[in-house]
């Protein structure tokens, strides 16, 4: 009408072109957009393997279409070293768990649990520790929310070593108590699992040349490098420095808290970081724990 201009952006955040919201729903969608006859721009239902991103419409279509199989990963809350955020186990969790479900091809990511069992980082500002029962309970808590719904096997991880423990002892109540409904647990737990998730970690930077002369890893060059290729930004490369080397006595560890064994928090060493190692790590733990559930799955 006349004397009367429409805003350039409307009240509540909305767009005035059709170029705004295309790039608006780019951004919010993983694959993007989609138009219409009528040259309407609208969002393709979501096809991410993480379920905190699906609408429940989206989670039934999915059960419905085969997708059984959910990963409860757990990580931490906990500090790693100078230069890497408290954030560090999520973040590995996370890209871990959402490679793991893109090579099963049916299975979702449930949000990661955390914090988790970090008793022995409590020494460290920062660091959160949850009792191990709380733990336990809350993994238990998933998994019984989620079996109603259609889900039918589980898929027990942790990224953050203190939690592999306690895990196994949720995974066998589990087990127990689902096997009567047919629902599979499958857990990658103990100290077998550890160690072989720390030697996949090891084992990846050491083939792009930066192996790791010392028994257990934490804000080492493996982990700086998940971090640099997926939260740069909260990574100090200016605050490297090399933490505790050669043999580490894990029950020693356990006892004593990480800080009574490397002041600074870090187990290795974290220089030579870069992001072709951390994806290279990603790939690597992704497919030891993807040919582990293969093998318990029969397939």
């Amino acid at each position: 009408m006349p004397g009367k201009t429409a805003p350039s952006r409307p009240p509540g955040g909305g767009y005035s072109n059709r170029a705004q919201v295309r790039r608006k729903l780019a951004h919010e969608s993983p694959r993007g957009v989609a138009r219409n006859r009528r040259g309407r721009y609208f969002v393709r239902m979501t096809q991410s393997n993480l379920l905190e991103e699906l609408s429940w419409t989206d989670v039934e279509a999915r059960i419905a279409s085969g997708t059984r199989t959910v990963l409860v990963m757990t990580a931490s809350m906990e500090q790693h070293g100078p230069h890497l955020p408290t954030m560090t186990d999520t973040a590995i969790g996370y890209a871990v768990g959402a490679r793991v479900a893109a090579k099963l091809g049916d299975a979702l990511l449930a949000p990661v649990i955390r914090p988790g069992c970090s008793d022995h980082h409590l020494a460290f500002p920062g660091s959160i520790s949850i009792p191990e029962s709380v733990f336990i309970d809350t993994v238990k808590a998933t998994v019984r929310s989620l079996a109603p719904h259609g889900f039918r096997t589980f898929v027990l991880l942790s990224s953050h070593g203190g939690n592999f423990e306690a895990l196994g002892k949720a995974a066998a109540d589990l087990e127990v108590e689902c096997a009567p409904d047919g629902i599979a647990i499958i857990a990658f737990t103990g100290r077998e699992a550890l160690h072989q998730t720390m030697a996949s970690m090891i084992g990846a930077a050491a083939r792009l040349g930066r192996p790791q002369e010392v028994d257990a890893i934490h804000a080492d060059v493996t982990e700086t490098s998940v971090l640099l290729a997926r939260h740069g930004h909260l990574v100090h490369l200016d605050r490297l420095e090399i933490g505790k080397m050669g043999h580490i006595d894990l029950d020693e560890l356990l006892t004593k808290g990480l800080r009574g064994i490397t002041p600074n928090g870090i187990l290795g060493d974290p220089h030579g970081a870069t992001v072709e190692i951390g994806e290279a790590v990603i790939e690597s733990l992704a497919e030891t724990i993807t040919q582990f559930v293969r093998s318990r799955r029969g397939r």
